[in-house]
């Protein structure tokens, strides 16, 4: 349950928590309208100052215990030589876009977080920009704790975070199962398309450039047609390497289909 103990949520005032910029996106062109319409309550200040302070409750009450593990790290002298990873599976749209949950191709719900700490070996305070996948994660980690890879699909981003580059694709997937809204999102570090499985699939395709519109409240798939046709190809490449069911269906859809 997304309930917080009395003692983390007395620490933040629903009335004084800042509502996310997008929180009035009319949703015009976006591939999730219907949706957004089905979740009309939850575009009430009120209602949304009250989950963003829940959500904060709980997020401070997870800081609290990861503390606790990297204090006892500490006192057993583990810190040196240990890789510690927080990352999750998910985000949180909290207001953005009048939405809640999860489910969707926004930043809100599908950028994750990733932090590494492993003193005298991975920098502190290194920041990488380029997106990464969750693929990726199994062959990083044994990368840094210098075991074999036994076959993962996913490519090691150590040069990355060292800045020596890597091998791995300059854009990421993700998917999602339903054709209602998108089934799946390919994203550069400017670009994002977001789009349907098959010819007849119902959903709304969208182009996002992240640059100019990080809010992603303009869908611009009818002004940047060629973009939008260079991210299905690599949506299509990528479908095929992991011999994806859905590599026809995709390949066969049209842009601002």
């Amino acid at each position: 349950p997304m309930i917080s103990t009395e003692y983390y949520f007395r620490q933040f005032d629903p009335s004084q928590m800042p509502l996310p910029n997008s929180f009035d996106d009319p949703m015009t062109d976006s591939p999730y309208r219907k949706k957004w319409e089905a979740l009309s309550r939850y575009q009430n200040p009120d209602t949304i100052g009250y989950m963003i302070a829940n959500y904060y409750a709980l997020v401070k009450e997870v800081d609290d215990h990861v503390g606790r593990i990297l204090d006892k790290l500490d006192e057993l002298g583990l810190t040196d030589n240990t890789l510690v990873v927080f990352t999750s599976d998910h985000g949180e749209m909290l207001g953005a876009h009048g939405m809640k949950g999860k489910f969707v191709f926004y930043e809100e719900s599908v950028h994750i977080p990733l932090l590494m700490r492993l003193p005298g070996v991975i920098r502190a305070g290194t920041k990488v920009d380029a997106p990464i996948s969750q693929r990726d994660f199994f062959a990083t980690f044994l990368d840094y704790l210098n075991c074999p890879d036994p076959g993962s699909q996913g490519y090691s981003f150590r040069g990355l975070i060292e800045g020596n580059g890597w091998d791995g694709d300059d854009f990421v997937v993700a998917e999602w199962e339903s054709t209602q809204v998108p089934s799946f999102m390919v994203r550069t570090d400017r670009w994002k398309l977001m789009f349907g499985r098959s010819p007849d699939a119902p959903s709304v395709d969208a182009l996002y450039d992240l640059v100019n519109d990080p809010l992603e409240m303009n869908n611009v798939i009818d002004q940047h047609n060629d973009m939008a046709q260079e991210l299905k190809d690599r949506l299509v490449s990528w479908l095929g390497k992991v011999d994806s069911p859905h590599l026809d269906g995709v390949m066969a859809r049209m842009i601002n289909q």
